[in-house]
Formats: structure tokens, C-alpha cells, sequence
């Protein structure tokens, strides 16, 4: 099944994470998946400092946290993810 589409952007053929070549230092990439969902999660280095990537294959989606919003992210409540869960991308 095709991701919805983002208004305004247009989407490059994307690789399913399976066919992610895997990393053998600490800067990844990692591949998460179950039948739901796949990502891969890698360390990029940026001008700004070190980033964490996470990248949708399926809904050709990417976003860059630094530390402060990775630790943010680890005090919240799993409420939180319920409420993300919900929301529709793009909407």
C-alpha cells in the first residue's frame, strides 16, 4: 500500500528498508520494522552537530532530532505516542 501523498512535495523512488545496506561502525544505519512499519534510524553528521536521522521509507519521510529533542522524547509519558499514533500524516 501506497503512504499518502504530502502536498506540494514530490517523492524520489525509495529503497524498502530490507534493501537499507547495513552499517558496521556506531553511526548505523539500524533498521526497525514489524508488519506495521519500517524506519532506519542512523547518526548523521551535520554543520549544527550530531543528528540522529530517522527515515520512513514507506512514507518517504525523514526528521533530524538533536540531543535536546531525543531527551525530551525520553521523558515523556507513553500517552504522548497514543496521541502521534492518532494523527493522520499530513493532515
Amino acid at each position: 500500500m501506497e503512504p499518502p501523498a504530502t502536498p506540494g512535495a514530490s517523492r524520489p523512488p525509495t529503497p524498502s528498508a530490507a534493501e537499507v545496506p547495513q552499517g558496521t561502525d556506531n553511526d548505523g544505519p539500524i533498521v526497525v520494522a514489524n508488519e506495521f512499519a519500517d524506519v532506519v534510524v542512523r547518526k548523521a553528521h551535520t554543520r549544527n552537530g550530531v543528528r540522529l536521522e530517522i527515515w520512513s521509507p514507506r512514507r518517504g519521510t525523514v526528521i533530524h532530532l538533536d540531543a535536546v529533542a531525543l531527551d525530551c522524547l525520553s521523558y515523556q509519558e507513553p500517552e504522548l505516542i497514543t496521541e502521534l499514533l492518532a494523527r493522520t500524516p499530513g493532515a
